[in-house]
């Protein structure tokens, strides 16, 4: 039975799809009523896949819900230290520091929701070691799909021969092994239906670190 209500109605001009969406989304999922472990939501997968349009709502959810939070965007972190190196070494080092950054953060009882491509399995696996309520989310959609979207014209760019480094095309992405959600896209999905898999996917994940 639902025990709680949460509306979201936003606009995206959102790098999983071309152009601005508005959607309406209610949710019957209330994590007041989980334990009040703090946790780090780490939203992966290839460029234009959705993380921060996903993020973005999660982050959003758990504000409305008075728990505290920061959203954080791989895109917007390498704006901040002014990161424009893509070779896969200068990646692996980028989303280690994101994770330590992640860490330092549930270490003050603050919630974090990342959206970020980091696909290393170095970097999961030092994830689930070093930080505390780590929770793995990996949207999984094709790469035909991805190119079809390709807000940034990046792959296109790539398959030119235009730009280097890019995941899924020049550059081999190392998915995660065990997620702990698992988003796997199929034609006619939309963002309603994998949030609600994403918040039913989160609340089982909670009730197994409980029992």
């Amino acid at each position: 039975m639902p025990i709680a209500v949460y509306s979201s109605r936003r606009s995206f001009s959102g790098r999983s799809l071309k152009g601005a969406h508005t959607f309406h989304i209610i949710y019957h999922i209330n994590f007041m009523n989980l334990n009040s472990e703090t946790n780090c939501f780490w939203i992966t997968g290839l460029s234009s896949a959705g993380k921060t349009t996903l993020s973005k709502i999660l982050s959003d959810k758990l504000r409305s819900e008075g728990k505290p939070v920061i959203f954080l965007d791989g895109d917007e972190l390498r704006d901040v230290f002014s990161n424009k190196d893509y070779h896969r070494e200068a990646r692996l080092e980028t989303a280690l520091r994101y994770s330590r950054i992640c860490s330092l953060i549930v270490k003050q009882q603050i919630n974090v929701v990342i959206g970020v491509i980091g696909l290393f399995n170095e970097v999961q696996h030092w994830n689930r070691q070093n930080i505390s309520g780590y929770i793995e989310v990996f949207i999984d959609v094709p790469i035909e799909e991805l190119r079809r979207r390709d807000p940034k014209n990046l792959y296109e760019k790539a398959m030119e021969g235009k730009i280097k480094n890019v995941y899924g095309i020049d550059l081999e992405a190392e998915y995660p092994k065990n997620p702990d959600i698992h988003l796997l896209w199929s034609p006619g999905e939309n963002i309603e239906n994998m949030m609600d898999e994403l918040l039913r996917g989160i609340i089982k994940k909670r009730k197994i670190i409980n029992d």
